[in-house]
C-alpha cells in the first residue's frame, strides 16, 4: 500500500502509539487479530511519500524505516514553498547516507516493483 498525498510525519506518532496499545492491557483484544505489532505490518508493507519541506522526517524515516519513504514528486504545488527541488536536496543530505538512494528513487521503484534501470536513483546529491 502507497500513502499519498497526505504527508508522512505522522506516520511515527501513529505507529508509535499504535504499538503502545498493542502491548498494553488493552493489547489482549489487539492481539488477538494481529500477532505481530502494527509497526511490523506497515514495515513490511506500506510506503508513503513525504513532502521535502517536512522537517521532521530527516528524523522519523531512520526510526520508522528508510526503505518506506520517498518523496512526492508531483511539485509544484500552491500549498508549498517555491524552493521544493531544494529542500528535497536539503533533507536527502540531513538523511543517513545509506538511506539517500531510497528516498530519492529507489523505493519508489521497489513500491511500484518497476526494475530498475542502471544510473537511475543513483541518489547523490
Amino acid at each position: 500500500m502507497a500513502v499519498l498525498e497526505s504527508g508522512a510525519g505522522w506516520i511515527g506518532y501513529w505507529l508509535d502509539r499504535m504499538d503502545t496499545v498493542y502491548a498494553s492491557p488493552q493489547g489482549p483484544v489487539v492481539r488477538s487479530l494481529l500477532p505481530e505489532p502494527p509497526s511490523f505490518y506497515f514495515r513490511r508493507q506500506c510506503w508513503i511519500s513525504g513532502d521535502p519541506d517536512e522537517t521532521s522526517l530527516a528524523a522519523i524515516i531512520p526510526g520508522v524505516g528508510a526503505d518506506r519513504f520517498f518523496w512526492a514528486s508531483d511539485f509544484p504545488h500552491p500549498d508549498h514553498p517555491p524552493e521544493y527541488v531544494p529542500e528535497v536536496t536539503r533533507l536527502a543530505r540531513a538523511l543517513p547516507e545509506e538511506a539517500r538512494a531510497g528516498f530519492l528513487g529507489r523505493n519508489v521503484l521497489a513500491a511500484y516493483r518497476i526494475e530498475r534501470s542502471r544510473g537511475a536513483a543513483s541518489g547523490s546529491v
